[in-house]
């Protein structure tokens, strides 16, 4: 507790699954990604670039009636790190 404010050791300190690494295909992606793309069938194995493998996510997001919360979110976050580390600015 910090100033009456009880603090959360996983939001200062993330776990091991949240951080990123390279996989065999080259791709960046954390463990915790990984887990969310299986949920949804996706073999990101299959994928040589991230921008082929966004290209999927958004596919399975449109032919889905679930609501895929998480894979809107993973879909953004990987857009934003695919524009902000290999894009030419």
């Amino acid at each position: 507790m910090i100033d009456e404010q009880k603090i959360d050791v996983e939001e200062l300190f993330p776990s091991e699954n949240k951080f990123m690494k390279r996989r065999e295909n080259g791709l960046m992606l954390s463990d915790e990604d990984i887990k969310i793309l299986e949920e949804y069938h996706i073999d990101y194995l299959k994928y040589k670039t991230l921008e082929e493998l966004i290209f999927e996510i958004t596919k399975v997001l449109n032919e889905t009636s679930d609501d895929a919360i998480l894979l809107e979110e993973l879909n953004i976050k990987l857009g934003e790190y695919n524009y902000y580390n290999y894009t030419n600015k």
